[in-house]
């Protein structure tokens, strides 16, 4: 279910949503429109949780490449995170 929300976000180019807040008062919530490259990164969060989640549930030792290929895909979202953050 996660990589097929991260893969539609990320195929789209488009991601609009709100997370969290309250539902009457609107108060604490973050509303997030990305567009382009920045809709794709965020796709591939869900889609890096999913494929580790995949990893955990596999019980032969190929769950070990399965793993780091979500951890890679999940460093690489926080690097650029990073790098729009202070650039």
């Amino acid at each position: 279910m996660l990589c097929a929300i991260g893969l539609w976000i990320a195929l789209s180019g488009h991601a609009n949503f709100t997370l969290g807040g309250r539902r009457l008062s609107g108060s604490g919530s973050v509303f997030v429109d990305a567009h382009g490259l920045d809709a794709v990164v965020i796709g591939l969060v869900p889609i890096a949780l999913g494929v580790i989640n995949l990893a955990i549930g596999i019980r032969s030792r190929r769950r070990i490449p399965v793993f780091w290929t979500g951890a890679v895909l999940l460093m690489g979202t926080a690097l650029y995170g990073l790098v729009r953050f202070f650039v």
